[in-house]
């Protein structure tokens, strides 16, 4: 065990788990009493918001849907995450090195691709400042749709 940032931490060394993969033997006494959960209860190596959003996009059966990806490959579709910050993503079996688009991260989402992605940081505070700006037209709007001769 050594401190980091102040806390007592058994650091591993750089061996990285994949989205899913078992962590040690599951949780340990003291965490299980902390959390008033079970003692060796599962614990998983976790995914980052935008990851699980781009890997739930990139991963979900089309089938039936009479989509253009639906027989393609999921290494040719692209997810778009949007919430605080918007991210898109996409995986490949090589990588690809594009300038300005972070990456190719190596396993980063999907255990054995390689991931790109690209986004805006500001995206959530974008889309806030417009709707606050767009509040008095939709009201407007909003109050003639209902407020005709059928209206109560």
């Amino acid at each position: 065990q050594r401190m980091v940032f102040g806390f007592s931490c058994v650091c591993p060394g750089n061996h990285v788990l994949s989205p899913g993969e078992s962590v040690g033997k599951g949780l340990t006494p003291e965490a299980a009493k902390d959390l008033g959960l079970p003692e060796g209860i599962a614990v998983a190596a976790s995914l980052i918001d935008a990851h699980a959003g781009g890997l739930g996009v990139i991963g979900a059966d089309v089938k039936g849907h009479n989509l253009p990806c639906e027989n393609q490959p999921f290494t040719s579709r692209v997810a778009m995450i949007c919430g605080t910050s918007s991210c898109h993503m996409g995986v490949s079996e090589t990588p690809i090195f594009v300038p300005g688009v972070w990456g190719p991260y190596f396993s980063a989402m999907v255990p054995g691709l390689w991931l790109n992605e690209g986004g805006q940081s500001a995206t959530g505070k974008l889309v806030s400042v417009w709707r606050h700006k767009q509040i008095p037209r939709w009201e407007v709007c909003h109050n003639c749709y209902h407020s005709g001769p059928d209206t109560p």
